[in-house]
C-alpha cells in the first residue's frame, strides 16, 4: 500500500486546461532567436531537456521579388500618340476598361489615374462625345486628383472642359462617409490618399463614388467603390503566411521590436506556429535575454533572464500555461496519504519536515 501511495504522490496534481505535464505527450513550440548572442542561445536550447518539443527556426527572409510593372505608362503613351494624330478611336481603345481608374486608385496610383482620366476627357472631346468627356472629368475632380502635366499637350477646349468641371465639383459641400470593419482598427485610405483614419470612423468626401481601401496587419487588404447611398462595411480576411511575413518585415524595417505584440502576432501567422516563443537580446546588454510567448497568435506572457536561455523558455512555457509547474510536495494530497499509510504501518507518531516548514502528523491506532 505504501508503494501505491508513493506512486500517487509522484503523478498526481491539478493541471491547467491545455497544459501538458512532464511525461505526457510533448507539445511543440516554435522558437525564433535573434540578437548578438543568437548562435550561443540556439546551441543552448538545442541541448536542454524540457517537457516540450522545441522547433528552432529562422525568421522569414525578406522577399526579393519585385512588383509586376504596370502596363499603364505604355498605354498612356500610345493614347497620347493617337490623340496627336487625331486617331481618337485608337486613343480610346488604349484607355478602355471601366474599372481601370478604381483599380489604379486601390493601388495608390493617383498620378496614373489622373493621366488616365485626363486623356479620356481629351479623346472623348476630340471624338465629339461630350457626355463621356464630362464623366471622365467629373471622376478626376471627385477623386481630387491634380491635373497632370499632360494637359499641356491637349487642345484649349479640353482644358476648358477639365477646368469647368473641377470648379463645379469642388464647389459642392463635403459629405461624411462612415466606415466600419471586422476587425476594427483597420487603416482607411480614400481614393489612393494616405490613411485618413482607423475604423470605425468617418471621412469627408465630395459627392460621387469613391475608392475606399482598408488594410491591417495580419489581414489581406480590401477595397470597394463606394457610392453616395452605400456606407461601406468590410470584413477582412486573414493574411496568407507570405503576406504576414511581408507585413512583419515592413514593421521591423520601421523600427518595430522583434518581441513586440504586433511582431509576435505576425510571426505566428508567417511561420504557421500555433505556439511561438521569441528570444532576443540587444547589443547594449547582450547577456540580458528577453522572451515573449504567443499562443494562437495572442501574446500570452513575457519574461526576462540574464544569460539563462533554458530558464527563460521554461518561464515562458509555465506562465503561458503550455506546461504546468509542479506544486510543492507538501501541497499534494497523495503525499499526506502516503504519510498516513506509513504512520499506520509503523503505529507511531510521525514528524515530517518539508523544506523549512515542519508539519507533525499524529496517527493513533484503534484498540
Amino acid at each position: 500500500m505504501f508503494s501505491l501511495a508513493l506512486s500517487l504522490v509522484l503523478n498526481a496534481g491539478p493541471k491547467p486546461p491545455g497544459a501538458t505535464a512532464l511525461g505526457e505527450g510533448k507539445p511543440s513550440v516554435t522558437v525564433v532567436v535573434d540578437g548578438p548572442r543568437a548562435e550561443d542561445t540556439k546551441k543552448t536550447l538545442q541541448s536542454v531537456s524540457l517537457p516540450v518539443e522545441l522547433r528552432l527556426t529562422d525568421a522569414p527572409a525578406s522577399v526579393g521579388v519585385g512588383a509586376t510593372p504596370s502596363p499603364w505608362p505604355e498605354k498612356l503613351a500610345a493614347a497620347r500618340r493617337a490623340y496627336v494624330s487625331a486617331n481618337f478611336a485608337e486613343c480610346l481603345k488604349q484607355l478602355e476598361g471601366d474599372a481601370a481608374a478604381a483599380d489604379l486608385l486601390s493601388a495608390g496610383e493617383r498620378l496614373l489615374t489622373a493621366r488616365l482620366l485626363a486623356w479620356r476627357t481629351a479623346c472623348h472631346t476630340g471624338a465629339n462625345q461630350p457626355q463621356p468627356a464630362r464623366a471622365a472629368a467629373t471622376a478626376l475632380a471627385t477623386f481630387q486628383l491634380a491635373l497632370p502635366e499632360d494637359v499641356g499637350s491637349m487642345t484649349p477646349d479640353v482644358e476648358s472642359v477639365l477646368a469647368r468641371t473641377i470648379s463645379t465639383v469642388s464647389a459642392a459641400p463635403l459629405r461624411k462617409v462612415r466606415v466600419e470593419s471586422t476587425p476594427s482598427g483597420a487603416s482607411v485610405e480614400v481614393d489612393g490618399r494616405p490613411a485618413a483614419c482607423t475604423t470605425p470612423c468617418s471621412v469627408d468626401v465630395l459627392a460621387g463614388a469613391h475608392v475606399v481601401r482598408l488594410s491591417a496587419d495580419g489581414y489581406s487588404p480590401a477595397w470597394k467603390l463606394v457610392a453616395d447611398d452605400a456606407p461601406p462595411a468590410f470584413t477582412l480576411e486573414p493574411a496568407s503566411p507570405e503576406l504576414a511575413a511581408k507585413q512583419w518585415r515592413a514593421r521591423l524595417q520601421h523600427g518595430e521590436a522583434l518581441d513586440s505584440e504586433a511582431s509576435v502576432r505576425l510571426l505566428s501567422s508567417a511561420l504557421r506556429a500555433p505556439r511561438l516563443a521569441v528570444v532576443t537580446s540587444e547589443a547594449a546588454a547582450p547577456k540580458t535575454l528577453r522572451g515573449a510567448l504567443a499562443v494562437d497568435g495572442v501574446l500570452t506572457t513575457r519574461a526576462e533572464r540574464d544569460g539563462d536561455a533554458e530558464g527563460l523558455v521554461r518561464d515562458l512555457l509555465v506562465r503561458g500555461k503550455v506546461v504546468e509547474e509542479a506544486p510543492p510536495l507538501y501541497q499534494r494530497w497523495p503525499f499526506w496519504l502516503a504519510v498516513g499509510v506509513a504512520a499506520v504501518a509503523a503505529g507511531t507518531t510521525t514528524a515530517i519536515v518539508v523544506g523549512t516548514r515542519q508539519t507533525v502528523t499524529r496517527v493513533e491506532l484503534s484498540p
